[in-house]
């Protein structure tokens, strides 16, 4: 256990030293999102859970309830992002980190580790989840069986809890930085190349799995608009062509997301990016909080029926009573 923060070794900084009004700016804005963010995240998603409760049918489908196992990947990462970085970084709360020492250390690197490879198998599920909604509309639901859904919450946890596993293996330790900080890592630099090549290949696979699955989803999208040509179908054509560009655009922010991720991890990891760690830790930080504090806001805009269901419930908007009250979804079938 440390007790006094100076009996810590000073941050080496390898490469050019990060500018410190650049850093305080973009982190100052992270961290005004990561305020709204968090909240707003945790109200989407309690209103979603509680329709789920509610038994309504629009937002009971398997996309929305891996929409919240997503949904908790994702402020678990926020959470961990900020009170297992950026708060012991500014020197809040340092006392605790120190007393914490190496069980602080190891538990952050883990789930920092942990918590990339889980987004990306999340997105990865639901985005097999659109495929399907597509491919076979009249299986979909068979195939996304609650039996099923628990093999693809599997998906969505265990492969990154796995392979997290190997931090465990390098020691940890506590360095001061110039705010009289903590900022924990890994001693042994050459296990930590390893760890970049574990989660490296991971977004590789997934992104890689991505890309395939979406430009086939919208391939076939494409196929069934040109297949109604009857003029009765005009306004089901035209809802084909609205929830084709919805899902492209949302799918896009999501893979475009992903692969910049992937490119930071293999461009430091092969040394084609050449700066410190501190550099990389604050593009890191940036795409992790983008990442994962996206998708409140794109199940905002793009599901319909989540919008106004919260919109109902919380006294902005009346419920319209009747069969014309149902409210169609445009991202789940």
């Amino acid at each position: 256990m440390v007790t006094d923060i100076y009996s810590l070794p000073a941050v080496q900084i390898i490469g050019d030293p990060l500018d410190e009004t650049l850093e305080k700016v973009v982190e100052t804005i992270q961290f005004y999102i990561f305020c709204f963010t968090l909240p707003f995240y945790i109200f989407v998603i309690y209103h979603l859970l509680d329709a789920q409760l509610r038994g309504v049918e629009d937002l009971s489908t398997p996309f929305f309830k891996l929409c919240v196992t997503t949904a908790v990947v994702d402020i678990w990462t926020l959470l961990n992002n900020y009170l297992g970085a950026m708060f012991p970084k500014w020197g809040w709360g340092t006392r605790i980190y120190l007393f914490l020492d190496g069980y602080y250390a190891h538990t952050y690197l883990y789930f920092a580790w942990t918590s990339g490879i889980c987004q990306a198998m999340c997105i990865s599920v639901l985005a097999t989840n659109r495929l399907s909604a597509i491919i076979f509309p009249n299986r979909h639901h068979h195939i996304w069986s609650t039996q099923r859904l628990r093999i693809a919450y599997a998906i969505q946890f265990l492969p990154g809890m796995m392979a997290g596993m190997a931090t465990l293996f390098d020691k940890t330790q506590l360095y001061r930085n110039s705010k009289n900080g903590v900022i924990p890592k890994f001693r042994n630099e050459a296990l930590v190349t390893y760890f970049f090549l574990i989660a490296g290949a991971f977004l590789t696979v997934v992104c890689v799995y991505l890309i395939f699955a979406y430009c086939y989803l919208l391939f076939v999208l494409k196929r069934n608009t040109k297949m109604i040509k009857n003029s009765a179908f005009q306004k089901s054509r035209n809802q084909i062509k609205k929830k084709e560009m919805k899902l492209f655009i949302m799918s896009s922010i999501t893979v475009a997301i992903q692969i910049a991720a992937l490119c930071l991890f293999v461009s430091y990891a092969t040394s084609i990016l050449v700066i410190s760690l501190d550099k990389f830790y604050l593009l890191y930080n940036a795409i992790s909080d983008l990442y994962a504090g996206i998708n409140p806001y794109l199940l905002w805009i793009f599901s319909d029926s989540l919008r106004k269901y919260i919109l109902i419930r919380i006294g902005f908007r009346k419920k319209k009573k009747g069969p014309s009250s149902s409210v169609l979804t445009v991202v789940v079938h």
